[in-house]
């Protein structure tokens, strides 16, 4: 085979209209005039795909389909090398939606278990029969469907044996705590996919333990290193006056305001390290997604955490200490990591943690949770810690033994850049390109893929 027709899907779709924008047919939408770039760790991983594939192994241009919001018409051709189709809900099926993916979201990150709502599953359910469709129409124009996340769980099973599909897991995967029941319905819904990548080693141990049947993949999340150019000297001054950081020692951590990342576990840290750092300060830099946005699913939950934060950096006296920056462009991301002297990523669970990387890239040392996917890179004394999920007090030593031992610490983060090498998007796609073509074969092999691309042929 020589180049991949590829149609990705994803809740979050790749970009956001900026206002104003013409939806004149044939216009072609331009990144930074017409349209940003979301946030998220799955819109980088395919964009750095299909910057990394684009004309060698995957053809042009790549359908991307996702889930709509306001302002999105209902395709958008981009000078970036693919098309975006947009999924639509109504209101009430976009709230009923939300809520019982969020359900998803908190049980995957406790884990404490599902309790699921049958009337919020309808929305669900809503979604993912207007995905497969949309999917099954673009059938015999592509050679692969790579579908990515929890969201889209349902879709696998609804495409069934009309086209090969691979899933890519990004969020935790643990099972401890789910009803038999409940557990059989995500292994069954994972199974109706004809594989699926995950993140870690551990993921992959996790689907051999809980009785997964089908194939899997593993894979660390990738990035492109030409997008993570590190700042000038210039520029990270320019960063440190805008938020008065002073002439302290810097902890930079980088994050959507979600509940999940406990950025207040981070705060209290901080006032453990405020004790014997008195000019410390902390920078989080991250703002809403687009299932918190009003122009996504406008769930609110930004906000509200946004605000509890607020009261707890002025109740633990704080508040010359803690800068919150909200969403940046990627020249302002690498001054906050270029300020930093630690980075620190507080999430209890993460399917993995792109950001540590990230931060890795620019020579910085982390601190991370052993519950975050990335903690399988983290050698302690070597590049960085990880400490136990949800303390603290832990989260507060690794940073004092980074900070009062800034010469190891600067060691640490040139061992991280090393490190980040191996979520290099040059070393994960051809790895991707095999698993790919292993999963199309299994339908050349069967005559079904055949079938599905014969010319002129419909569903």
């Amino acid at each position: 085979m020589t180049r991949i027709d590829l149609c990705i899907n994803s809740q979050t779709p790749p970009l956001s209209p900026r206002p104003g924008v013409s939806v004149a047919d044939g216009h072609v939408w331009r990144r930074g005039r017409d349209y940003d770039l979301q946030v998220g760790g799955v819109v980088p991983m395919m964009r750095a795909l299909m910057g990394s594939g684009l004309d060698r192994w995957i053809r042009r241009p790549v359908r991307w389909i996702a889930l709509g919001g306001p302002g999105f018409p209902e395709e958008i051709t981009t000078d970036e090398g693919y098309t975006l189709e947009t999924v639509q809900l109504t209101d009430a099926e976009r709230k009923r939606y939300s809520r019982f993916k969020e359900a998803i979201w908190r049980s995957f990150h406790g884990p404490r278990g599902f309790r699921p709502s049958i009337a919020d599953y309808h929305g669900f359910v809503a979604y993912s029969y207007r995905t497969a469709v949309k999917l099954l129409d673009r059938i015999p124009d592509h050679d692969l469907f790579y579908i990515n996340d929890f969201q889209q769980i349902l879709v696998g099973g609804l495409i069934g044996p009309a086209a090969p599909a691979l899933l890519r897991w990004h969020i935790p995967l643990d099972f401890r705590g789910y009803p038999e029941p409940v557990s059989r319905f995500f292994l069954k819904a994972m199974e109706g996919f004809d594989g699926i990548v995950v993140s870690t080693r551990a993921g992959l141990e996790e689907l051999i333990h809980v009785g997964y049947q089908g194939r899997a993949f593993q894979v660390y999340p990738y990035f492109d290193p030409r997008e993570q150019p590190r700042a000038k000297p210039a520029a990270i001054r320019r960063f440190a006056e805008r938020y008065r950081l002073g002439d302290g020692p810097v902890i930079v951590s980088v994050g959507r305001m979600d509940p999940m990342k406990r950025h207040d576990l981070l705060l209290e840290a901080l006032a453990r390290v405020r004790r014997r750092h008195p000019r410390v300060r902390c920078v989080f830099v991250g703002g809403g997604s687009f299932s918190t946005n009003s122009g996504g699913l406008a769930s609110g939950k930004a906000g509200e955490w946004r605000r509890y934060l607020d009261r707890r950096v002025r109740e633990l006296g704080l508040t010359n200490h803690v800068a919150f920056t909200g969403t940046v462009d990627s020249s302002e991301l690498a001054a906050a990591y270029g300020a930093a002297d630690v980075f620190v990523h507080p999430a209890p669970w993460e399917g993995f943690g792109l950001v540590v990387v990230e931060a890795w890239t620019h020579g910085r040392p982390v601190v991370v949770s052993r519950g975050a996917g990335v903690a399988e890179l983290v050698l302690p004394d070597v590049n960085g810690y990880a400490v136990a999920p949800g303390r603290a007090t832990a989260m507060a030593d690794a940073i004092l033994e980074l900070l009062d031992h800034p010469d190891r610490a600067e060691r640490m983060g040139a061992n991280g850049a090393e490190t980040a090498r191996r979520c290099h998007v040059d070393r994960a796609g051809p790895r991707l390109k095999e698993i790919f073509e292993q999963t199309i074969e299994v339908y050349e092999k069967s005559g079904l893929r055949s079938r599905h691309r014969l010319r002129g042929w419909r569903p």
